[in-house]
């Protein structure tokens, strides 16, 4: 091959790179920075404890969400979505095909409980208090009077916080993507 051949040849490395690379993210545009869907099977069943065997590695589940949701109990070889946070964290699951329906609401944070398990922000609509899905969420470095954006799932629960505004997008008052 000649040197023209090889430039040519890089060059469609690198765009099939660039294309498959952006294929591979087509959900990102519905969830927060930093959070990702996998699909996966569940393998075992122990008690409440669920396992679901994915791609990236193994999870657990807890059948009680399940129900607390209004979705069916997961069985062996139920085939699960699930959403990860930026530290590999279960924050949601589907059985797959279902959907969750997320809201994102954006105040002052008043308080974030110590001992119980919600959250209270001053929005423009009037204060407004959520539960907290994960104590995670409580150990976010977030001062009271700072403006955040709780990600609230279908069942009312706070899954994910942030600070500043942000839109059902995930993206903030100036156009860039969450912190």
């Amino acid at each position: 091959m000649n040197r023209t051949n090889y430039l040519h040849l890089s060059v469609l490395s690198a765009v099939m790179s660039v294309f498959l690379i952006m294929s591979g993210n087509g959900h990102a545009d519905s969830l927060s920075e930093g959070h990702r869907k996998v699909t996966g099977v569940v393998t075992a069943i122990k008690g409440e404890i669920v396992t679901i065997e994915t791609p990236t590695g193994h999870h657990t589940l807890n059948q009680k969400n399940a129900r607390q949701h209004g979705h069916a109990e997961y069985k062996e070889g139920d085939e699960v979505t699930i959403v990860l946070d930026e530290n590999n964290t279960v924050i949601e699951a589907h059985h797959k095909g279902e959907e969750g329906h997320h809201h994102f609401y954006t105040g002052k944070l008043v308080y974030m409980g110590k001992m119980t398990k919600e959250i209270k922000l001053d929005t423009k609509d009037g204060e407004k208090v959520f539960p907290l899905g994960r104590l995670e969420i409580k150990t976010k470095n977030i001062e009271e009077g700072e403006l955040v954006t709780v990600e609230v799932n279908e069942g009312g629960t706070v899954i994910d916080l942030h600070r500043g505004a942000h839109d059902e997008k995930g993206i903030n008052a100036k156009g860039k993507t969450q912190e």
